[in-house]
C-alpha cells in the first residue's frame, strides 16, 4: 500500500513537471490593465482581457499585446458576444459621462465599427446573411425595436430601421431576438420579417420600409413560398389561412382557406405541392391556385408533423399522454392509424417502417399496416445517449444500464450490455455518446467520463467532483424537456434527439463526434460575399486552426476539485485520454475561483490568476 501511495505521488509529482515545462508564456498586466476583471477568446484566437485601465487583446500564441484601448474602461463581461464566424465582437461599458454604450470590435487591431455613442442602442441578436453581404442586428433603445444592416464588405452601419415597441414589462426586459418569423427574401430582393401582429418588407440597399402587413392579433406562423411566390400567414386564434403577394402586401386569398386549428408549417411535398400543417390536420394545396385539393383535411389530434413517404404521407401528432401515427394516401385517405402510449419525441422513417421513441415505449410500425416490428418493446426512462459505430454499422443508444445495438437497414436491436454500472450517474444525469474508433463508445457529462467497449465490457467510469466556480465553462446538461408547450418529465440531453435525426438521415459523423473521422465539407469557417471575379474575402480561420478543431478531439477537457486530508483543496484542470481514461497532463489552479478560458482547438489553457497574471499552458 505504502508502495503505491508513493507511485501515485512520484507520478502526481511528473505530471507537475510536464505541465511547467508546457508553459508557453506568462503576462503580468497589473501595469497595463491595474486589475484584470475578466478574459474571453474571440474568435481568431485573441485572447481579451477586460481591466480598469481599459481593454486589451492578446496574441494567443505569444502573449503579446496586439492592442489596447484605455478608454474602455470596466467592460460589462455579460455583454460579450462573439460575432459567429468573424473577428467581431460585441461588449458594452458605460463611459467616465455618458450613457452605456454598445460597440463593435474588430478584434485583430481593436478598430471601433459600430459605436450606438448616446443613443441608448443595446445589440440583442444577430443573423449573418453572406448572400446578401450583411449582418442584421437586432437593437433596442428602451421599448423601441431596430434593426441595422451592417456590411460585410466595409464594415460599416449601412442603415437603421425601427420596426415598432415591445409590448408589456416582460418583454421589455427580454433579451433574445424580438423577430418571431423570417427572415425571407421576396424575389424583389426585400427582407420580410414577421414581428409580433406585423410583417414588414423592407428594401435591403436602403431600409426603407415598401409595405407592411398588420394582423389583428399575433402572427403565430409565416411561410414564404418561393416557388409560386406567396407569402402564408397563420393568426393566433384565427381559423383562416391569409395569403399574400409577397412583392406589394397585397391579399391574394383564393376566397376562404378555413383552418381548424392553428398553422403548425407548410412545406413542400414529392411532387412540389405544399403540405398546410394545421393542430387538427393536414391538407395539400396545390400552388397554381392557392386552394386545397383534398375536399376534407385529414384529421389528426395534435398533429405536429408530416413526412412525405413516397406517394403518401405520415402524419404524427403528439399530446402529453398519447400520441397517433397515421399513414395516409395522396388523396387524403387514411392507410392504418396507430396509437402510441406517451408522448412520442422522436420519430424517424427508416427502411423498415416509422421508428418512434415515447416517454412510455419505442418500437418501429410497418408500412403494411402499422403494426410494430420488434416483438418486445424497447422502453427507454429518459433520453438515450446516441452515437453511430461506422465499423458495425449501428447506432449505439445507451440509458438506465443498459446498451443497445440498433441496425437501421433490418431494424433490428440487440441488448449488449446490461446492469452497467457508471460512477455517480443517475437517471437524471445527461449523458451523451461518443464513438471512439478503435475503442468503444464515450459515455459521458461534464464531470464525469465512462468507456463502454463494444463487447459490453466497462474499461473504465471515473467521476470528477465539480470546481468551486464553473466560470468559463460550457455546460452541456439540458434537464428536462418542453415541447411544444407540453410540460414532460423526460431527462436527459437533447442533443441526443438531433443526433439521432441526424444519424437516421445518413449522416452519420455529425459536428458532435470528436472520433477524428475526415468528412469532406466546405470551408465554413470562412466567409466570402459577391460572386464571379466580384467575390471579396470578408474573413478566413487559418487552415491548421480549422482542422485541428475537427480532428484532434482524442481527449476531453475536465476542471476538478481535489481535496486531500491535511491540505488545503485545490483546482485541477485534467486533458484525459478518451481511450485510457487517463489524464495525460494536468495543470493546477491557484485561485480558488479561477478564472480560466480552455482553448480545445489548440490545446490551450489560459489563466487569470490572482487578477494581474495572464498564464498560457500547451497540453
Amino acid at each position: 500500500m505504502k508502495k503505491q501511495i508513493a507511485l501515485t505521488l512520484v507520478l502526481l509529482l511528473f505530471l507537475n513537471v510536464v505541465s511547467a515545462q508546457e508553459k508557453k508564456w506568462e503576462v503580468d498586466l497589473k501595469e497595463q490593465l491595474y486589475q484584470v476583471g475578466w478574459i474571453e477568446q474571440t474568435n481568431t484566437g485573441a485572447i481579451i482581457a477586460s481591466g480598469a485601465k481599459g481593454l486589451l487583446a492578446m496574441d494567443n500564441i505569444t502573449g503579446e499585446t496586439v492592442w489596447h484601448n484605455q478608454e474602455l474602461k470596466g467592460v460589462d463581461r455579460n455583454s460579450f458576444l462573439n460575432i459567429d464566424g468573424l473577428p467581431l465582437f460585441y461588449v458594452e461599458y458605460v463611459p467616465i459621462a455618458g450613457k452605456t454604450r454598445g460597440i463593435i470590435v474588430n478584434s485583430s487591431n481593436g478598430d471601433i465599427l459600430f459605436d450606438t455613442k448616446d443613443e441608448g442602442y443595446r445589440i440583442k441578436n444577430f443573423n449573418i446573411l453572406a448572400d446578401q453581404g450583411i449582418i442584421l442586428f437586432e437593437l433596442l433603445k428602451n421599448k423601441e425595436r431596430i434593426l441595422m444592416s451592417f456590411s460585410l464588405k466595409t464594415w460599416e452601419e449601412q442603415w437603421i430601421t425601427s420596426v415598432g415597441e415591445v409590448g408589456g414589462m416582460l418583454k421589455k426586459l427580454f433579451s433574445g431576438s424580438f423577430i418571431d418569423q423570417g427572415p425571407y427574401f421576396n424575389k424583389k430582393g426585400d427582407l420580410l420579417v414577421g414581428v409580433e401582429e406585423k410583417i414588414y418588407a423592407i428594401d435591403i440597399a436602403s431600409g426603407n420600409i415598401n409595405w407592411e402587413y398588420e394582423a389583428k392579433k399575433d402572427i403565430k406562423a409565416l411561410v414564404y413560398s418561393e416557388g409560386n411566390s406567396s407569402l402564408y400567414v397563420g393568426v393566433k386564434k384565427s381559423n383562416k389561412l391569409i395569403v399574400l403577394d409577397p412583392n406589394t402586401g397585397s391579399d391574394i386569398t383564393p376566397g376562404k382557406l378555413k383552418l381548424r386549428g392553428t398553422l403548425i408549417d407548410i412545406r413542400p411535398d414529392n411532387d412540389n405541392n405544399l403540405i398546410l400543417v394545421e393542430t387538427e390536420g393536414f391538407n395539400i394545396i396545390d400552388p397554381a391556385t392557392n386552394e386545397f385539393k383534398w375536399k376534407k383535411s385529414f384529421k389528426i389530434d395534435f398533429l405536429d408533423e408530416v413526412i412525405p413517404y413516397e406517394n403518401n404521407f405520415i402524419a404524427i401528432g403528439k399530446d402529453e399522454d398519447d400520441s397517433t401515427i397515421s399513414l395516409v394516401d395522396n388523396n387524403g385517405d387514411k392507410i392504418w392509424t396507430s396509437k402510441v402510449k406517451g408522448y412520442a419525441y422522436y420519430t424517424s422513417v427508416i427502411p423498415k417502417g416509422v421508428m418512434y421513441i415515447s416517454t412510455e415505449r419505442s418500437n418501429i410500425l410497418d408500412f403494411e399496416k402499422g403494426k410494430d416490428v420488434w416483438d418486445k418493446d424497447v422502453k427507454f426512462k429518459s433520453i438515450p445517449a446516441v452515437t453511430y459505430d461506422t465499423k458495425e454499422d449501428k447506432v449505439i443508444l445507451f440509458e438506465n444500464k443498459k446498451a443497445y445495438k440498433f441496425d437501421l437497414k433490418t431494424g433490428l436491436v440487440t441488448l449488449f450490455a446490461e446492469d452497467v454500472e457508471l460512477e455517480k450517474v443517475k437517471r437524471k444525469t445527461p449523458l451523451v455518446a461518443e464513438y471512439i474508433e478503435g475503442a468503444g463508445y464515450l459515455i459521458n457529462a461534464d464531470q464525469h467520463m465512462s468507456l463502454l467497449e463494444p463487447s459490453g465490457q466497462v474499461k473504465y467510469t471515473k467521476y470528477y467532483e465539480p470546481p468551486s466556480n464553473l466560470n468559463g465553462l460550457k455546460g452541456l446538461a439540458q434537464l428536462g424537456l418542453n415541447i411544444a408547450g407540453v410540460d414532460l418529465d423526460i431527462q436527459g440531453s437533447l442533443d441526443n434527439i438531433s443526433t439521432l435525426s441526424s444519424i437516421s438521415n445518413g449522416a452519420y459523423v455529425i459536428s458532435s463526434d470528436q472520433n477524428g473521422a475526415r468528412t469532406e465539407t466546405s470551408n465554413i469557417a470562412s466567409m466570402y460575399v459577391g460572386s464571379g471575379d466580384n467575390m471579396a474575402t470578408v474573413f478566413e480561420i487559418t487552415k491548421s486552426r480549422y482542422y485541428n478543431s475537427k480532428t484532434v478531439k482524442d481527449h476531453k477537457f475536465i476542471v476538478t476539485k481535489v481535496k486531500a486530508d491535511d491540505k488545503p483543496t485545490i483546482h485541477k484542470i485534467y486533458m484525459i485520454n478518451k481511450k485510457t481514461g487517463n489524464p495525460d497532463t494536468e495543470i493546477s489552479l491557484l485561485d480558488k475561483t479561477p478564472n480560466y478560458l480552455i482553448d480545445e482547438i489548440d490545446n490551450v489553457v489560459f489563466i487569470n490568476e490572482n487578477n494581474h497574471l495572464i498564464t498560457s499552458y500547451k497540453f
